[in-house]
């Protein structure tokens, strides 16, 4: 018997945000109170979860909407935390998404207190949460299997 799935009270949607660096795949990472994890927010009601990614990709670090290129969808997250003494069911559907090398990210004020760009491969063991491990983990296979493929 397979275990009964869980409701999930709230949905989010965000991203692995990745540019070619000197040495290889860069991830950005957003800092928050001291926590380090990876862009999203609320889907809002009209939006699909890809959608939302982008939207809150862009405001949270910064970056133009036009500039970000969708690769595909990553591992999601799921989680319960307490929000005024209730436990809420949280998914977090995560994408793969690109931009030029050199771009820059800006913290968004008042929600982000500062972005860092990191090896891909080093991303897993900065982020303070676990459940964001599996997203980089497969973001990093994505395109490593990428660059194996040879040109069509």
């Amino acid at each position: 018997m397979s275990p009964r799935p869980r409701r999930v009270d709230e949905v989010s949607a965000g991203g692995v945000v990745v540019r070619p660096g000197q040495a290889g795949w860069e991830a950005c990472l957003i800092g928050v109170q001291g926590s380090w994890s990876l862009p999203k927010g609320i889907v809002e009601a009209g939006e699909s979860p890809a959608q939302a990614a982008l939207r809150e990709i862009s405001e949270e670090i910064g970056i133009p909407l036009d500039r970000l290129r969708m690769r595909g969808p990553l591992p999601a997250s799921e989680y319960a935390y307490r929000r005024e003494g209730r436990l809420v069911f949280k998914r977090v559907d995560h994408y793969l998404v690109e931009v030029d090398a050199g771009t820059e990210a800006v913290p968004q004020a008042g929600e982000v207190d500062e972005v860092a760009w990191v090896p891909l491969a080093e991303a897993p063991s900065r982020v303070t949460y676990r459940d964001l491990r599996a997203a980089l983990t497969e973001a990093a296979r994505v395109l490593d299997e990428a660059a194996d493929r040879p040109p069509p």
